[in-house]
């Protein structure tokens, strides 16, 4: 699998190894809601905010962080937003009060919604022809820090919380003197013509559309595995949690197999084909998995998170390609709006849980990669030509 992307430059490695850490924070607070939650005294609705506060902000604002650096290109936007969620994250652990950490939980979502489309476009820039190889390889860092994020703060408030978890803001200084040379030593790609609203105006047409109901759909299916699989095996079954936690551990885990695999299979027969073949096959999995029994159910999310992660990153290079001249714009909307709208889906999922019973959840779920087959046979693979260019980096 290391052989996909051992021949890939070393800027595009600081720019994948930069979206782990800046994604440290996502994954961080999943820890750190029990923590505030005592420490506040909250109530789930108030734990719930914080969680939607952070979501709200590093997704909803992703296209505009993207039209901006359309606009001109931004890379200090990378070494900022990265140490800004940093940074704000910390904070929020040690604000004194409820409402400064509502605060400095947006702040951190400002700064990974800061940093992801200009983050992404300079990938697909670095990664040359090899654009399959390069964005996967920045999808799996994304992947790498979320998991990694929850492990560290969990580590770090171990045994109470103390002077230690100033620590937590280490990664985030050892990447910030890599990542600032790489970003000086950019070259600025000579596009055809800067990103603008007419351009993004443009572009927008049915396949474009499509393609990102398909992310839409796909995305709540991602969310709502995370989810509701723990809550399966737990709330409903009365399973152990130690199975249920293997579970989505074995999940998370084989999606960067699956988002490497996606990448280099977009490289040689095209992103639309990935999609095509990859995502209707999750609706069986999904319908079986209630019936597949304990190691079946190991075999089946396995199966699903390598064909979720394929599309995943089938459908990202396949929107920068789809809008040359608003890369950023088309990052911003495949890995901020479109995903964070998916987890938003997830409330309405709930909702089918407690009218309907939490069986029918993955009815429901075995439903929507049909709906993304169907959105995806009216995307259209635009031609080599169209593509933007390729970013050089001096010596």
């Amino acid at each position: 699998m290391f052989s996909i992307v051992s021949k890939l430059p070393k800027a595009l490695w600081i720019v994948a190894i930069a979206h782990g850490v800046t994604d440290l924070s996502a994954g961080a607070l999943l820890v750190a809601l029990p923590f505030l939650k005592a420490k506040f005294a909250l109530t789930y609705a108030q734990v719930s905010a914080i969680a939607l506060m952070q979501n709200l902000t590093s997704s909803a604002s992703q296209p505009l962080f993207g039209y901006f650096s359309d606009r001109s290109p931004r890379p200090w936007l990378m070494p900022a937003g990265c140490l800004l969620s940093g940074v704000a994250m910390l904070a929020s652990l040690w604000a004194p009060h409820y409402y400064l950490t509502l605060l400095f939980t947006a702040i951190a979502g400002l700064g990974m919604a800061a940093f992801h489309p200009e983050a992404a476009k300079t990938a697909s820039q670095l990664s040359g022809k090899a654009k399959g190889k390069g964005v996967s390889l920045f999808a799996v860092g994304g992947n790498a820090g979320f998991a990694v994020g929850s492990l560290l703060l969990a580590t770090l408030l171990y045994g109470g919380f103390s002077i230690k978890v100033l620590l937590y803001i280490l990664p985030y200084v050892l990447l910030g003197i890599p990542l600032i040379q790489m970003t000086r030593n950019l070259v600025r790609p000579e596009a055809k013509q800067p990103g603008s609203l007419k351009s993004f105006r443009a572009s927008i047409n049915w396949p474009l559309l499509s393609l990102l109901g398909m992310v839409l759909s796909r995305s709540t299916v991602a969310a709502g595995i995370s989810t509701f699989v723990p809550l399966y095996y737990v709330s409903y079954l009365h399973g152990s949690e130690i199975y249920a936690s293997s579970l989505l551990t074995v999940y998370l885990a084989t999606s960067a197999f699956g988002t490497l695999m996606g990448g280099a299979m977009s490289d040689r027969y095209g992103s639309k084909r990935v999609m095509i073949y990859s995502i209707l096959p999750i609706s069986l999995l999904l319908y079986l998995f209630p019936i597949a029994g304990d190691i079946g159910a190991f075999v089946v999310l396995s199966l699903a998170s390598i064909l979720l992660s394929a599309t995943f990153t089938s459908s990202l290079i396949l929107a920068q390609r789809m809008m040359p001249n608003n890369v950023g714009m088309a990052s911003g909307l495949t890995i901020g709006l479109s995903v964070g709208l998916g987890a938003m889906g997830v409330l309405a999922l709930g909702k089918v849980a407690d009218v309907w019973g939490m069986p029918l959840i993955f009815t429901v779920l075995a439903c929507l990669p049909v709906i993304g087959f169907i959105l995806t046979l009216f995307v259209k693979e635009p031609e080599e030509a169209a593509v933007g260019l390729v970013v050089q980096v001096s010596k």
